[in-house]
């Protein structure tokens, strides 16, 4: 996986998928069908790293970092891992098992990793012998176990395959990648070893749900080149935001945040969250930071209320076999999942800006209210929710009915006592449509700036909000008139207000004018010129006069048609000039 962010000068942008979406690549609605119906999917850290359980010659990988980049942390030489991967042989693997424990689970994809960083190929390869099969006295290939097991009980099978980084290839760099320029023959083991291994992964293991990449690489060439390979072969087959360059445009179908990462609200295309159920994902003896149940079905929530997918690692032993502690977690998570899954498979992100007593879930015209804080009265109130209420019940107890009332502008849901011991009490609510829920309002403070953001924003046209590997959020794709961000903003009283944008523009194209307006006033003003992807830089716009008091929308857009994205827009600032 990923190190921290910025200890790498690889990489890529963006992420999501509710109320709005940017213009679909041709095909990308069908391959990611599957992905949105899912929303919960197994990651695989598993290879000859598993074997050392975060130890090599007396030296111990800390605990809090990851026990798969042992290679590379401890420096153990290329020639010497090679020999200690001669003695992986995980007699007690068994893909059934690990199949099960994902279904159990409510899993409905499985990411196994064919090859990480160390340059292992954890399948039957015949571009390297450095393979499990003619490495190893195990003599098997687990990712056909695998193919077969997940196809009998209906996970989709997806492969993660480090494609950048390779310790034991020579051209490609060796173990101290990271911090290096590219190697002089990098596009030797580009072309020799990295994408003949994926061809060979999807032609040999049946439809491959998704290629999950990690950690970018150095060129929009190089990154097209697999995605030209993966679209050639498997037309279906998705692939991760990771496979480009983490400083330039996605080239992906969809985005990964940092690993564990979340954003702070909903983001407007495909995306999803790498999780780990302890603090590393390969296996390590030391590690028994365990999350708890509770938390994973949490975040799970989190993830799903906010339009993204969540899929969570386990660390198999060197032998094969799943940490006992794993297997406890995702059971009791799969138990909770039994009786609530309807309320994530298949589930779009919350209509609400914010829901106190914990997420919301949406699926047609169905509400699915997260309940982790009940309030003390045992009201839900949802502000600003304009449908009528058919039915409000349980989703476990779908008998009861919940009373349910209009108060102003939001609707109000009487919930019975939580029963001891709930992590997640889930309220269906059945409207008489699609949610339709009305912007929250901005009320300016008279001590400080009005502040409108891409979190209170409302999109319309082609932006989005986005994701970008540099860990910042913004508002992008927007070429036309047509493509706007709003906010409704209370305002004390008339008054002239300084504008200031913060955005970055886009390498290698001009500048575009945009246009920031309200109640008949407008200002006019540039999108700044880029020599590099998401430097984000403060504007100074110009002066806006606001006549009245009162509520208002303001809108920013593109003043003309413009031919490409040229601004990443963050948050904007009205200052009262006195």
């Amino acid at each position: 996986m990923l190190l921290a962010a910025g200890n790498i000068c690889l990489a890529q942008e963006t992420n999501a998928s509710p109320a709005t979406a940017a213009a679909p690549q041709a095909g990308q609605e069908d391959r990611l069908a599957w992905f949105r119906d899912a929303r919960f999917g197994m990651f695989v850290h598993w290879g000859p790293y598993s074997n050392l359980a975060g130890e090599w010659n007396g030296q111990q990988v800390q605990v809090g970092r990851n026990a798969e980049w042992i290679m590379h942390f401890l420096n153990i030489p290329a020639p010497e891992y090679r020999e200690l991967a001669r003695k992986f042989n995980p007699v007690k693997f068994d893909a059934e098992e690990w199949v099960r424990l994902a279904k159990a689970a409510g899993m409905r994809y499985l990411v196994y990793t064919a090859k990480h960083h160390d340059g292992f190929a954890m399948y039957h390869s015949k571009v390297s012998p450095y393979n499990i099969v003619d490495w190893t006295p195990f003599d098997r290939d687990p990712l056909k176990d695998l193919q077969e097991a997940c196809a009998r009980a209906g996970i989709r099978l997806c492969v993660y395959y480090s494609h950048s980084e390779d310790w034991d290839d020579p051209d490609a760099g060796g173990a101290l990648f990271t911090n290096e320029p590219m190697p002089e023959n990098y596009e030797r083991y580009l072309e020799n070893k990295a994408k003949p291994q994926l061809k060979e992964l999807l032609t040999n293991y049946g439809p491959i749900g998704l290629v999950w990449f990690d950690r970018g690489i150095f060129t929009t060439e190089q990154a097209q080149g697999f995605v030209d390979l993966v679209r050639g072969t498997q037309p279906a087959c998705l692939i991760n935001g990771r496979v480009g360059n983490y400083e330039h445009e996605l080239m992906g179908d969809y985005q990964n945040m940092n690993d564990n990462g979340m954003p702070a609200g909903g983001i407007e295309e495909d995306w999803e969250t790498p999780q780990t159920l302890n603090d590393t994902w390969g296996y390590s003896r030391f590690d028994t930071e365990w999350k708890k149940p509770e938390d994973i079905i949490r975040r799970l929530v989190e993830i799903v209320s906010k339009g993204g997918n969540y899929v969570l690692n386990i660390g198999p032993r060197g032998d094969g076999s799943v940490p006992e502690e794993s297997v406890a977690i995702l059971e009791k998570v799969g138990e909770w999942m039994q009786k609530n899954s309807e309320s994530i498979h298949g589930a779009k992100a919350s209509p609400f800006a914010s829901t106190p007593f914990g997420f919301c879930t949406v699926k047609a015209n169905m509400l699915y209210l997260h309940v982790f804080n009940r309030p003390d009265d045992g009201t839900l109130k949802l502000p600003g929710l304009k449908n009528q209420v058919k039915k409000a019940t349980l989703l476990t107890d779908p008998g009861t009915v919940l009373e349910s009332s209009r108060q102003g502008s939001a609707v109000w849901i009487n919930m019975p006592p939580v029963p001891a011991g709930a992590v997640n009490t889930v309220v269906a609510v059945e409207l008489d449509g699609p949610p339709v829920v009305a912007p929250p309002v901005i009320t300016e403070k008279a001590d400080r700036p009005v502040t409108l953001d891409y979190l209170n924003a409302v999109t319309s046209g082609n932006a989005v909000k986005r994701f970008n590997r540099r860990g910042q959020f913004h508002i992008s794709k927007w070429t036309s008139p047509a493509d706007k961000a709003s906010w409704q903003v209370r305002f004390l009283e008339p008054g002239r207000y300084r504008v200031r944008v913060v955005c970055a523009g886009a390498p290698g194209r001009p500048a575009g004018t945009f246009v920031f307006a309200a109640g008949g006033q407008k200002i006019e003003f540039k999108s700044p010129k880029a020599n590099d992807w998401y430097k984000y830089a403060t504007l100074d716009a110009g002066v806006l006069e606001i006549a009245t008091a009162g509520e208002q929308e303001l809108v920013l857009g593109p003043a003309d048609e413009i031919s490409q994205d040229v601004m990443f827009f963050r948050s904007l600032r009205l200052e009262r000039i006195p």
